[in-house]
């Protein structure tokens, strides 16, 4: 339904009637000029008084040469007409109708378009006193009061037409703007002379639009409770406005912070978010109420502290992943924080203290940080922001390193007695370790024995030989590793063959002896070319045998000594004459 269809009360028949001439006349003041009578009679209880009040001022307006003024509009323009039927459909005459006999800014009462309006703006707070000089006929309100009239309809603002414009007659038409629509739509209430008070909508399109619009006391927004900044004033947070309480409540609130007083650009909604900017201001919101027909108003917040600092924090702590061990590198992840930190800075420590240098996002852990537990310290920072500070949880102590062979230590040499072995100590990272050598005998230190070479002596007759290579180097775990072994420590044998000739045989005696070694033992080999072949033992380094069956002739002869543990294995080869 329309604004028009809803206000507009069901017409009665006398008002129908009422309607046929379709005027509403507006009749001047009284004398028709400044000199209007204030001492006209301001009520009266007597039917015959009006009577004989309204025919002097008709005969003074005649007598003046002025024309009752007359508005008509369309009969589809009125919502009511009358008193009492406008009161029945809740459009009332805000109380003129039981105070319509008194005269207002000395306009003649009763039925009277001035009359009317100048009791509206007493109504509002205005004195019974006309605001200017001159005639008081409705077509010169406007141009009275020029600095008051202009083009834009408001709430209790007074329409205005000149004389012979729109509905008005010649002595032009006022009203009450009781409702502004829109910029082209108004709802007004009016009296007339020798017509009916009414409420009748105005449109732009009608033709019967006002003249202007004279703002004597017009309705004002009125704020009633400033609005309200609630929320931390620090730099990362988050300020809520209300709009404040006005008056009229449909009021469109819009906002506008400030900071310091300035104007925040583009800070224009119900809320701010402090950044970095705003530090150390005081921040206000303004509300500015508007409605159509009434005049723009403000209203401003109480200024908060100055904005602090924010507040970095830390939403998932900064962690270290590797293995804490020498040489091995440790990997920093810095965590995540409630804001984007605009730097980071990194510090890693050991056993509390810092690392000099050790300020990326990785360590590689030298020898001097073995045993030592290791933390970062990670600092967000942010401008408008406090900095903020995370350790990170500590390691485990860190773990020595381990030394790594590049090459395999070795001996070399004859083992011999009186023969010098020499070790190759091998090749390690880190290559500044430190190597020492032990020379050991069947796995047994030899006493003294701890240079890079080794003199072989009797001592050592029938044993393996074998160096102990221990590395060493702060921070690393050391290591040691033992050289494969010699072959045994042996001499060599001497064998002396010895023949006795026998008649159809030769005795032989076969006699093995070493230097260092006072009497051997073992076996020895005999063969005769010629099928001779046997084994004999060796007693105190001598052995005997007869050869014999063999036919007569030289003949070759092998004798092999099988060596132990001391001395080594030895062949000698000979030639035997049989006879």
């Amino acid at each position: 339904m329309s604004l028009r269809s809803s206000l507009r009360a069901p017409l009665t028949s006398a008002v129908a009637a009422a309607l046929v001439g379709g005027l509403l006349a507006c009749v001047p003041t009284a004398a028709g000029a400044t000199d209007a009578p204030d001492r006209h009679p301001t009520s009266t209880s007597s039917t015959d008084a009006k009577a004989a009040m309204v025919a002097r001022e008709q005969r003074r307006a005649k007598a003046d040469g002025l024309t009752r003024s007359r508005a008509v509009f369309a009969r589809s323009s009125y919502l009511c007409i009358g008193y009492k039927a406008c009161a029945d459909a809740g459009m009332g005459s805000a109380g003129y109708a039981s105070a319509n006999d008194k005269m207002y800014w000395r306009m003649y009462a009763g039925h009277n378009c001035t009359n009317y309006a100048a009791y509206r703006m007493v109504k509002s707070g205005l004195p019974n006193q006309r605001p200017w000089s001159g005639g008081g006929n409705a077509t010169y309100w406007g141009t009275s009061v020029p600095d008051l009239t202009n083009r834009t309809p408001a709430v209790g603002a007074v329409a205005w037409w000149k004389a012979n414009t729109g509905p008005a007659g010649s002595a032009g038409h006022v009203a009450y703007v009781e409702r502004v629509v829109s910029s082209e739509e108004i709802v007004i209430s009016q009296d007339s002379w020798g017509g009916d008070f009414s409420w009748a909508v105005v449109t732009k399109a009608s033709g019967n639009w006002p003249s202007g619009f004279v703002h004597f006391n017009d309705l004002k927004l009125v704020n009633k409770a400033a609005p309200v900044v609630s929320g931390i004033a620090k730099v990362g947070a988050k300020l809520t406005a209300t709009k404040g309480t006005w008056n009229p409540t449909d009021a469109k609130v819009t906002y506008q912070w400030l900071a310091n007083g300035a104007v925040i650009t583009g800070a224009t909604k119900s809320s701010l978010a402090l950044d970095q900017t705003r530090l150390g201001k005081t921040i206000r919101v303004r509300t500015t109420a508007t409605k159509l027909g009434y005049p723009t108003k403000t209203a401003v917040s109480a200024a908060t502290p100055a904005v602090l600092p924010g507040v970095i924090t830390s939403t998932r702590a900064p962690a270290l992943s590797g293995t804490a061990k020498v040489e091995k590198t440790l990997s920093l992840d810095e965590g995540a924080w409630n804001v984007a930190p605009d730097s980071t800075t990194v510090q890693w420590y050991a056993d509390g203290q810092p690392i000099a240098g050790a300020v990326g996002a990785t360590l590689k852990l030298t020898p001097e940080l073995a045993g030592r537990v290791i933390t970062v310290t990670v600092t967000a920072a942010r401008a408008g922001y406090d900095p903020i500070t995370v350790t990170t949880a500590a390691t485990a102590p860190v773990a020595l390193g381990t030394i790594r062979t590049q090459r395999q230590p070795a001996v070399s040499g004859v083992t011999r007695p009186g023969q010098t072995l020499t070790v190759d100590p091998g090749a390690y990272h880190p290559a500044d370790s430190v190597v020492a050598i032990q020379w050991l005998r069947d796995g047994q230190p030899v006493l003294n024995a701890t240079g890079p070479t080794y003199q072989l002596t009797a001592l050592d007759l029938g044993g393996r030989i074998s160096s102990s290579i221990t590395i060493s180097r702060a921070g690393y775990q050391t290591t040691t590793l033992t050289t494969p072994t010699t072959t045994r420590v042996r001499v060599t044998p001497r064998i002396k063959i010895e023949r006795f000739r026998l008649k159809h045989a030769v005795r032989l005696k076969i006699t093995v002896s070493a230097a260092l070694v006072p009497s051997l033992d073992g076996s020895i080999v005999v063969r005769v070319q010629g099928g001779f072949h046997q084994t004999l033992t060796l007693h105190h380094g001598v052995a005997r045998v007869r050869v014999s069956d063999l036919p007569k002739g030289k003949r070759a002869l092998r004798v092999v000594y099988y060596g132990s543990t001391t001395v080594e294995r030895a062949t000698k080869l000979s030639a035997l004459r049989m006879p």
